[in-house]
């Protein structure tokens, strides 16, 4: 295959594919995941938390707040800022529902103007539409939704929520870190089962080259005997031929470590549970969730989604320790339910926010 020997094939196919896997999941995805936490952990602060985030970003730009320039907004707060001779009016919409239109744009446009500011920034945690981006550019106002306000206002978070939010981010990408492992040590038994399948049946082997025989010693010549003379009774007997040695049947390669034995026994798990029917995995579902709502720490636990089970409670205490180890336990049991995310429901009265936690 390509020049290559099936076995070096495959390991460079599962290689590639293995770094292919890990930058996407590694890189692209634990990038794309922490800006969402970010942007949810932003809309849970306090506006005003957020809203000085924000100030202490364009700070870093050079930015200073006039002394009281803020003022009610539309739906958030302005804020006139001064760089230089430059002056910014800044407009804070908090939420993730905010979806800001050609409407938005104009009212702020015009605030701009009364103010007599020279630019605006318009942010949100929300979105922007597209219209709305082509209209900002043209009142020369900088519009920052929530993927694009997080980078700038990260390094002013504080540090526990950074790491909550980068653990959140690797709990949710390292299913899929698993699953192109294994995917890429499948594919490279894949393409050594083709490699070796599709080698020439005939393929000639390489040459036995014997040892040269030793020389026989040459027969005497024998000479004419002389009239009356008797001829010798006996005659040197030719050497027997040397035979070369049978070449050796070349050896048949396996695998005997450890990985390719961990990796066949995963697919097989997989495949049999690809097997199940939607009613058997119905079943193991509903099996899943009685077992897990017969712990002495839980009251109830139903399925809101395919991949969130709701566990009421008897408790608000231990909730990374007890419940959410037993519960794990249970739900790796089944190959479908081993990364399901767990939504813990405090008892009614006690002042412990719901919480979420991703089995791995």
């Amino acid at each position: 295959m390509f020049g290559l020997s099936p076995l070096v094939a495959a390991v460079v196919a599962a290689l590639g594919a293995f770094l292919l896997s890990h930058w996407w999941f590694g890189v692209h995805r634990r990038r794309k995941a922490e800006t969402s936490a970010g942007i949810a952990a932003l809309a849970g602060m306090k506006w005003r938390e957020c809203a000085g985030l924000v100030l202490q970003a364009m700070g870093e730009k050079g930015y200073v707040e006039a002394p009281s320039s803020r003022q009610p907004g539309d739906g958030g707060t302005e804020f006139l800022l001064v760089k230089g001779d430059e002056r910014c009016l800044l407009s804070y919409k908090h939420g993730t529902a905010y979806r800001l239109g050609e409407a938005n744009v104009r009212d702020f446009a015009n605030a701009v103007q009364l103010q007599g500011a020279t630019s605006g920034v318009l942010v949100t945690l929300g979105s922007a539409e597209g219209f709305a981006r082509d209209l900002a550019r043209r009142y020369d106002v900088d519009l920052i939704d929530g993927r694009s306000l997080w980078p700038q206002v990260e390094p002013f978070a504080p540090a526990a929520l950074i790491e909550d939010i980068r653990a959140h981010a690797a709990r949710q990408i390292s299913h899929g870190q698993r699953i192109g492992g294994i995917l890429s040590l499948a594919l490279g038994l894949v393409v050594f089962g083709l490699g070796s399948a599709l080698q020439p049946a005939g393929a000639p082997e390489p040459p036995v080259v014997a040892a040269p025989a030793a020389p026989t010693p040459a027969a005497p010549t024998a000479s004419v005997p002389a009239a009356g003379a008797e001829a010798p009774a006996t005659a040197t007997a030719p050497a027997p031929p040397v035979e070369a040695p049978a070449p050796a049947a070349p050896a048949s390669p396996q695998f005997q470590d450890e990985a390719s034995r961990a990796a066949n026994a995963a697919l097989e798990e997989l495949a049999e549970v690809a097997k199940l029917t939607d009613q058997e995995r119905t079943q193991r579902r509903l099996v899943a969730a009685s077992r897990v709502a017969d712990l002495e720490t839980a009251n109830n636990a139903i399925w809101s989604t395919q991949s969130t089970l709701v566990i009421s409670m008897v408790s608000g205490d231990g909730i990374d320790k007890g419940i959410v180890n037993d519960a794990c336990a249970i739900l790796t049991e089944y190959e479908e339910l081993r990364y399901s995310r767990l939504q813990l429901e405090p008892p009614a009265g006690e002042n412990v926010p719901v919480r979420w936690r991703q089995c791995q």
